[in-house]
């Protein structure tokens, strides 16, 4: 019985010693506010509403890869555009795939070249074939998502209709650089990890959970018309039935990283020109950005779903 009530009495004080939800975390808090000084300090964070990054990409898709050009335009407190274009071979006229978000309107959308691309796997729940207001909430999620991680990579904050709480996690190695630990969270069970440069205060990754990724590609070889219209009908419909011989599978959970280097000063912040995105130990991306832009105008329908 002695036990059994001592086991009590701990189990009580750890749940009395609980922190509450959204509860402040000083170390955090301070670890946070070195980290944007040492970028460009918060009033010159803070005036930032727009903001526009262009560079490089390259990407592997399984056994290809992809590079071309990437266009990031972001204006506070709800709007994102990402651009990817590139060329595929005998073509004149670029594939540029887009990913938007405006308030709650959302959309992936591809345009340009003459098909092939990519086969993405989204279904609703009981494996069947997501409706169009299903596929947009697909789309907001993930694209809401990409938004929040590069504000947070870049400007050290989250979007204005993100609510989230500061956590001091403790110390860590990031290659050569020792490093303090944020973690990050939200409702919806939004989360990531920031590291710092113990030294610099400067961010060097940022981490977190998703589901593993599952693609086939399907480009076509002609550079006749008629014959790459074949192509791109056969290759679409191989990689279909691929997707479907392998059945629905359990979503497996692993590692993302994205790796921040190459720091130079824009406007006076000092931002990362190099991106290296990590599934688990592999490189799935670099992004080498050429130029940013703080507080840049954008047209009316920039933010327009085309």
């Amino acid at each position: 019985m002695k036990t059994v009530a001592l086991f009590l009495l701990l189990v009580i004080g750890l749940i009395f010693h609980l922190p509450p939800a959204f509860a402040f975390d000083q170390r955090a808090d301070d670890l946070l506010r070195q980290a944007r000084e040492a970028i460009g300090g918060v009033d010159s964070l803070q005036k930032i509403q727009s903001l526009y990054i262009k560079g490089q990409y390259r990407r592997v898709l399984g056994d290809r890869e992809m590079a071309g050009d990437r266009e990031i335009s972001i204006m506070l407190p709800d709007k994102y555009l990402a651009e990817d274009s590139f060329s595929q071979g005998g073509l004149s006229t670029a594939v540029t795939i887009t990913r938007g978000l405006n308030g709650e309107k959302a959309w992936n959308g591809t345009s340009g070249g003459m098909g092939g691309g990519i086969i993405f796997k989204m279904g609703a729940p009981g494996g069947q074939q997501a409706t169009p207001e299903q596929m947009e909430a697909i789309f907001r999620k993930q694209n809401g998502l990409e938004y929040a991680r590069y504000l947070l990579s870049t400007l050290l904050t989250p979007p204005p209709s993100l609510t989230v709480q500061y956590t001091y996690a403790g110390e860590s190695d990031v290659e050569d650089s020792h490093a303090e630990v944020i973690d990050v969270s939200g409702p919806d069970n939004f989360a990531v990890r920031l590291f710092f440069d113990k030294q610099t205060h400067l961010p060097l990754l940022l981490s977190y959970r998703a589901r593993k990724p599952r693609f086939f590609t399907a480009f076509a070889k002609s550079t006749d018309s008629h014959s790459r219209s074949e192509d791109v009908k056969k290759a679409r419909e191989g990689a279909e039935k691929k997707l479907a011989a392998e059945g629905e599978q359990k979503p497996e959970e692993v590692d993302f990283f994205i790796r921040l280097t190459e720091y130079k000063k824009v406007g006076g912040v000092l931002l990362p020109h190099k991106l290296t995105f990590l599934i688990e130990s592999e490189v799935s991306e670099e992004f080498d950005v050429t130029k940013y832009q703080l507080n840049p105008t954008f047209k009316a329908d920039k933010f327009q779903k085309n």
